[in-house]
């Protein structure tokens, strides 16, 4: 990001530790210039990359998120060893399109991570697409890759270990794929976040939701993409299960808005995605669809 933005980022994590939820800082960036786009973008009827790069196009575009020099962390879902058709993890064209883009934009380094093994990144492809279109891959799977931040709206969260590479990142982008999951009704952008920390048991040991919903306060997002190309609708987030074709990317800066959206996908309503509604409560994000601006775009 260009200087001010990422003393932005590293602010909003030293403000977090210092002084608490009762200082109003806002985890996603805004300015004048910001007001123009919409909140969402929702592109459909291409290939992945075609909506991909339409839905960020009308964002603003890539440079409008990444600049020259920048260290950039994308978080996919690496789900098991199944094709991209199966809807359990972010399809790898997708991958490749945003790790293309971002060192378009003048990225240094694209490094696309997940806590996730390592035969999951190279079965379902993303391990692959990383390296081809010119990024790095790692399967955040040791714990000293990790370090413990506050989380100052924490209720059962105080603190928690989250991956360094997203720590120190200068942009963070989630991309996730859009699937049912029944503890949490829909997996999207809040869901996905569990990947970039480290004890994810102790989240379905206490209150899944309300760690989600925490979580997502303590990591500034630049960008999200979530990938309903193919969306699984049934016996989620494993699989196998019954797939819609819904060719479509969605775009956003705010992943509490993005799952509001998204939810239509599984026929629910923001209020009816736990998570969601917690992290509103929490003012972490928005999920009042109607004031949102959503620009819908045919690829």
């Amino acid at each position: 990001m260009a200087g001010a933005d990422r003393y932005s980022r590293r602010q909003f994590l030293w403000q977090s530790a210092v002084l608490g939820a009762s200082l109003a800082v806002p985890w996603v960036r805004r300015s004048a210039a910001d007001l123009a786009p919409p909140d969402i973008v929702v592109a459909k009827g291409g290939s992945p990359t075609a909506n991909c790069l339409a839905a960020v196009a009308a964002l603003g575009g890539f440079a409008r998120f990444v600049h020259r020099g920048d260290r950039v962390v994308v978080k996919p879902n690496p789900t098991g060893t199944r094709p991209p058709e199966a809807a359990l993890s972010t399809h790898p064209e997708l991958v490749a399109a945003v790790v293309r883009a971002c060192r378009e934009a003048g990225a240094a380094q694209v490094l696309v991570a997940s806590n996730d093994p390592v035969r999951s990144f190279v079965a379902t492809g993303i391990a692959a697409a990383a390296i081809e279109a010119g990024g790095a891959w790692e399967a955040l799977e040791q714990r000293d890759r990790y370090r413990e931040v506050p989380v100052p709206r924490g209720r059962i969260l105080r603190q928690e270990a989250i991956a360094i590479p997203v720590l120190e990142a200068d942009v963070f982008i989630n991309l996730p794929i859009v699937k049912q999951s029944p503890e949490v009704e829909i997996t999207v952008a809040l869901k996905n976040l569990m990947g970039v920390n480290w004890d994810r048991l102790h989240y379905h040991r206490t209150d899944l939701n309300q760690c989600i919903a925490e979580l997502t306060s303590v990591i500034p997002h630049d960008l999200v993409i979530a990938d309903a190309n193919h969306v699984l609708l049934t016996n989620g987030p494993m699989g196998p299960g019954e797939v819609l074709k819904a060719g479509t990317v969605i775009a956003g800066i705010d992943p509490v808005a993005v799952d509001a959206f998204c939810a239509r996908f599984l026929n629910r309503t923001p209020e009816q995605v736990p998570a969601v509604r917690i992290a509103g409560e929490l003012g972490i994000g928005r999920m009042d669809l109607a004031a949102l601006r959503i620009r819908e775009i045919s690829v």
